[in-house]
């Protein structure tokens, strides 16, 4: 089986479109994968996604898109409890209407869970729990682990060949269909692809 860590900032256009190549190809590959959405936000991606931001609202401010930034991410993190397509479906809601220049509230984050039919109070029991922010914590550290120092960046790594994972930024249809028969032979001719071992990766 072939897991998936896809690494992403987000409100980032190229992470965006990354997230759309991915699932567009997913839904025409003939074959189970383990798909993990990450997103990740250090202080070079929030000051990457303010400049970028910035060109098209010009009213906003760099402490808004900082804290939006965290709150979507820990926000996605409680959702998870419920299951990584319940976190994705919120993840991606909440994207497009604070790119529709809706302002982020907790208003705005259960009307949303309500839109998508998942739990409430599950969701607040699990916001801000300690294991929610360990799970936080714990992405991080597969971020860095995996070497991951740009957005987005994927990595796929073949649960029946456990040697090595293969890394890229590439998100192209010929970029993600070589990265993945590259994971399943092991084996790649691109220069393009990263070749990690996947054992210390994930020490």
């Amino acid at each position: 089986m072939l897991e998936v860590y896809h690494f992403v900032t987000p409100l980032s256009a190229e992470s965006i479109a990354s997230e759309e190549m991915i699932m567009s190809y997913f839904e025409e590959m003939n074959q189970f994968v383990s798909y993990k959405l990450i997103p990740i936000v250090t202080m070079q991606s929030v000051r990457d996604t303010y400049h970028e931001l910035k060109r098209n609202y010009k009213n906003i401010d760099y402490a808004t898109v900082a804290n939006n930034l965290s709150q979507l991410v820990l926000d996605t993190k409680a959702v998870q409890s419920q299951g990584r397509k319940a976190a994705r479906a919120f993840y991606f809601k909440m994207q497009t209407q604070l790119l529709a220049n809706k302002t982020y509230s907790k208003n705005l984050v259960l009307s949303t869970i309500a839109e998508l039919n998942l739990d409430e109070n599950i969701f607040l029991e699990d916001y801000n729990t300690l294991s929610t922010l360990n799970a936080l914590r714990d992405d991080q550290n597969i971020a860095a682990n995996m070497g991951i120092v740009t957005y987005p960046t994927m990595v796929v790594y073949n649960s029946t060949e456990n040697r090595y994972a293969f890394q890229t930024t590439d998100f192209s249809s010929q970029g993600l269909a070589h990265v993945f028969n590259s994971s399943m032979s092991q084996k790649t001719t691109n220069a393009s692809l990263h070749l990690v071992n996947y054992e210390e990766s994930t020490n």
